[in-house]
C-alpha cells in the first residue's frame, strides 16, 4: 500500500515494469495516479485502496515488493519481510536499517539494493533479483519482521531507558 505521491516514486517501478513485461500491482491512491496510469503498459494494475486483510493476501502472492522510496523507516518492506517475501530497495533511508542485502555475509537477505532512483537502476536490480530469488528463505524473512515487532521494540525502549536512567542516578551530585 503505498500513497502515491511523488516522492514514493512509483513511475521508477512502472517503467521498469514496462521495459520488463513484468507484472507489478500497485495498491494505494493519491495525486499521482492519473499520471502514473497514463504511463503503465498491459503488465501494471492498479487496485486502489485496499483494507490490511487484502494487503496481507497480496503480500502473499507477490514475489517480492519493489520499494523505491527514500523513507525514515519504510514500514512496507517489513510487511512484505513478515509475509515471507522479499523487497528490491532503493538503498537508502529505513530500508538499509531494517533489510539485509544480498551481498550481507553475515545474515540471510531480505533485500536486493540499487542505488539509485532510475529505471536503469531498477531493472537491474530487478534481474539480479530473478537470478537470486532462490536465496531468499520466507523463515529467514519472517524472522527478521519479527525483531521489528512492538514486544520486542517496547522491550528495547525500556532497557534503554533503563539503562540510560540508572546512568543518570549514578552520576556524582555536582
Amino acid at each position: 500500500m503505498s500513497a502515491l505521491v511523488s516522492y514514493k516514486r512509483i513511475d521508477l517501478a512502472v517503467g521498469a515494469a514496462n521495459r520488463l513485461g513484468r507484472r507489478l500491482v500497485v495498491v494505494g491512491t493519491g495525486p499521482e495516479e492519473a499520471r502514473l496510469r497514463a504511463l503503465a503498459g498491459p503488465t501494471v494494475t492498479f487496485l486502489g485502496w485496499r483494507p490490511d486483510a487484502e494487503i496481507a493476501r497480496l503480500y502473499a502472492r507477490c514475489r517480492a515488493l519493489v520499494f523505491p522510496a527514500v523513507e525514515d523507516f519504510g514500514i512496507t518492506p517489513l510487511e512484505a519481510a513478515a509475509a515471507g517475501r522479499p523487497t528490491i530497495a532503493l538503498a537508502r533511508g529505513g530500508a538499509l536499517e531494517t533489510m539485509v542485502g544480498l551481498d550481507a555475509a553475515d545474515a540471510a537477505p531480505t533485500a536486493v539494493f540499487f542505488s539509485e532512483q532510475s529505471v536503469d537502476a531498477l531493472v537491474e536490480a530487478i534481474s539480479r533479483f530473478e537470478r537470486a530469488d532462490d536465496r531468499f528463505d520466507g523463515k529467514a524473512l519472517r524472522a527478521r519482521a519479527e525483531a521489528f515487532d512492538r514486544p520486542v521494540f517496547k522491550q528495547k525502549l525500556g532497557d534503554y531507558i533503563s539503562a540510560r536512567w540508572n546512568e543518570f542516578r549514578s552520576r556524582p551530585a555536582c
